[in-house]
């Protein structure tokens, strides 16, 4: 699990300099969505999906709509013009938008162990963003689209909690993937009408597609196999085997293998800063998860299961 969602950004990254947002977005919720039906099954999904109370509809396509359509084209647009060892690490803001989401749409008490692992947290992006404070205060308008997309994925993750924590996995994820194709093909037939041309294809889509390196097709399939995928399916098969603690916090350490893959795969620099601000989002994490801030261990897998569904 450690290893396949590290692996998030150090493919998407090459990916955004031959797709665009939108495109990208297509493309890898469409490959997700077949290996989804391959493994689980059209029919049993869609029963299970039928089977929901009404009440539940809305909540999904909320949360499909932010956490699969408006955030990782935010994510796609922020990673091209931003590092991945950037991408890794600002994504972890996510994490503090949680933790004041959950006080004040869930009525969670706030304490001290909070207010310790957000600070924590935060500074330490803090320090990503300002480069260690050696250039002055300049922020890259990538930095600010991570950042903008990891409050998106929070606001879906908290309305799975708060609505949706007794739905499967593939059900979801299901869900997601249908909202975030049918908004980009909505989006395009609109197009297509102010363009005064018929709503077939997609023809930016289709000129990416013609020019799409061959090199970076072991690229487009890692990302949705071993990045989205695989680390769906293996977050499930750990939390059966582990207690959800020892999952929760071995999770945290993919802000080390993150950046370490986006080092090797991408050849892009680790400075100093990256390392100390790493240092603190990770001490944050830990803070989070020793000082036992979850009432109980199904409210800890219900809190995992939501920070999962952004992939």
């Amino acid at each position: 699990m450690i290893l396949a969602s590290s692996t998030y950004n150090m493919f998407a990254k090459p990916l955004t300099a031959a797709l665009s947002p939108l495109s990208l977005l297509f493309l890898s919720e469409l490959i997700t969505l077949s290996f989804l039906l391959m493994s689980f099954g059209l029919v049993p999904i869609v029963e299970r999906l039928m089977s929901l109370p009404p009440r539940k509809f809305l909540p999904l396509l909320w949360v499909g709509i932010l956490s699969g359509t408006i955030a990782p084209t935010m994510w796609f647009s922020g990673l091209h013009a931003t590092t991945a060892v950037n991408a890794n690490l600002f994504g972890n803001a996510e994490m503090v938008f949680l933790i004041l989401l959950a006080i004040f749409v869930l009525g969670e008490r706030w304490t001290v162990g909070h207010a310790i692992a957000s600070i924590s947290i935060a500074l330490g992006i803090f320090i990503v963003a300002l480069r260690g404070f050696t250039e002055g205060i300049s922020i890259q308008f990538g930095d600010m689209l991570i950042i903008l997309a990891s409050l998106s994925f929070s606001l879906g993750s908290i309305t799975f909690r708060k609505y949706l924590h007794h739905v499967e996995p593939q059900v979801a994820i299901f869900v997601r993937s249908i909202t975030a194709i049918s908004a980009f093909l909505l989006l395009h037939v609109i197009r297509s009408m102010g363009e005064g041309a018929p709503p077939l294809f997609d023809h930016e889509l289709i000129a990416e597609l013609r020019s799409f390196p061959i090199s970076l097709i072991p690229a487009l399939l890692g990302f949705c196999f071993i990045a989205r995928f695989c680390n769906v399916l293996t977050f499930y098969v750990a939390l059966d085997r582990l207690p959800v603690a020892t999952v929760s916090l071995l999770g945290s350490l993919t802000v080390v293998t993150g950046t370490l893959f986006a080092h090797w795969y991408l050849d892009e620099p680790i400075l100093w800063y990256h390392a100390f601000g790493g240092s603190l989002i990770i001490l944050g994490s830990i803070i989070l998860e020793t000082l036992g801030l979850h009432p109980s261990e199904k409210h800890h897998t219900a809190h995992l299961e939501q920070k999962l569904h952004r992939a």
